[in-house]
């Protein structure tokens, strides 16, 4: 199975499932449906189609919808995407944590931690429609932010996995973050906002002049005002936190684990009984 990168809602993209081999005896640990609507459109693709929108004044009125057609139940064991619409897992023998991270790439253990022998995921015929929502996001800009971290900590964590095990992963990476990276994060935004700021000196519209000028200064803002130096510090620290906290979690979750099955095995776990429902 292949899939291709996904592109901005208006462009046509697509997953392309191709025949290929999973292990009869595999245990499926995670079935999910598809999901369509907005939730999977990165923060870049937004911008794109805030700069694309000449009668456009509000990025955060942006809400394009893509709609999943011709979509086939699907098992895995390749690197795929893990949706957590509506998911079902098998907790029967315990599961890896979700990352305590706040840059929402929580669930992305569990597209590394699938990759081994004897387990496989299921996408079902079905599909779940899920709009993104504003309430509690952040300003677009920081959304840009936070998702060239992410890529960042996916692709380090990801490039040194090294072990997976029945609840958890390791991988070698410990937080670094080098010039070359914070460089090139660099400028690629500072181009995004030449763009933003050529688009605002086109603008016939004072309201989309200010906007578009508005949201090219939060992402100076966001990006540390493109200090190199500066910048280079202050992601160097945000990626040492997230990457400790992840690490200190990874070695915790199977003692936590195993004291749930020494409970159990003594006493039933907690449980509170809800009272009969009346009748009808």
């Amino acid at each position: 199975m292949r899939q291709t990168p996904l592109k901005p809602s208006r462009e046509k993209n697509s997953l392309i499932l191709e025949h290929g081999k999973v292990p009869a005896k595999s245990v499926v640990k995670i079935a999910q449906t598809f999901r369509t609507g907005t939730n999977d459109i990165d923060a870049l693709d937004y911008v794109e189609m805030f700069l694309r929108d000449e009668k456009q004044i509000d990025p955060y009125a942006l809400n394009d919808v893509y709609v999943l057609v011709n979509f086939r139940p699907v098992v895995t064991n390749n690197n795929w995407r893990m949706d957590c619409g509506v998911a079902a897992y098998d907790n029967r023998h315990g599961l890896p944590p979700f990352f305590p991270t706040r840059l929402r790439f929580e669930d992305y253990i569990y597209r590394l931690w699938l990759q081994q022998p004897k387990i496989a995921s299921v996408h079902v015929d079905a599909a779940q429609r899920h709009m993104k929502s504003n309430y509690m996001r952040n300003p677009l800009a920081m959304e840009v932010f936070n998702e060239e971290l992410c890529s960042l900590l996916k692709r380090r964590i990801k490039d040194s996995v090294f072990r997976r095990d029945d609840l958890s992963i390791a991988f070698h990476y410990t937080g670094e973050v080098t010039l070359e990276e914070s460089e090139s994060i660099l400028k690629k935004i500072t181009a995004v906002q030449k763009r933003v700021l050529a688009a605002a000196d086109r603008a016939h519209d004072p309201e989309r002049q200010r906007a578009l000028r508005a949201f090219g200064a939060n992402l100076a803002k966001s990006f540390y005002s493109f200090e190199p130096d500066f910048f280079q510090q202050n992601v160097s620290r945000i990626v040492d936190d997230v990457i400790s906290q992840i690490r200190a979690s990874l070695e915790l979750w199977p003692t936590l684990v195993e004291i749930c099955y020494f409970r159990k095995d003594k006493e039933p776990l907690p449980a509170t009984r809800s009272s009969k429902p009346a009748a009808q």
